[in-house]
């Protein structure tokens, strides 16, 4: 990945400590681990994130750690006039995991 490249993805765990993963198309088969100080000032706040919450943010490859992901931004969902509903987009459906698990 080029530095500062922005990649979206969706928020996969989220625990109470300050910590969690997000899944992304951009970057497959791979828990990203992010600290809630890796969320931008403009974003909400940790306390508030959410499974599920669609983000947008840098991915930074630390040599024998994996990923890490750093300027995290969560993306409103669009409100539709026909149902107030979230539209869903193709980015809504990030393939999780199938056994509804985390891998090890």
């Amino acid at each position: 990945m080029e530095p500062e490249t922005k990649v979206v993805g969706r928020v996969i765990k989220v625990h109470k400590t300050g910590w969690g993963f997000i899944s992304s198309k951009e970057i497959e088969f791979t828990r990203i681990f992010f600290h809630w100080t890796a969320l931008r000032q403009d974003t909400v706040k940790f306390p508030e994130l959410k499974t599920g919450m669609t983000v947008e943010f840098t991915p930074v490859e630390i040599p024998g750690k994996g990923y890490r992901a750093v300027h995290v931004r969560v993306i409103p969902k669009v409100i539709t006039e026909n149902n107030n509903e979230p539209e869903e987009t193709e980015d809504d459906m990030l393939p999780l995991y199938e056994s509804g698990q985390e891998p090890n």
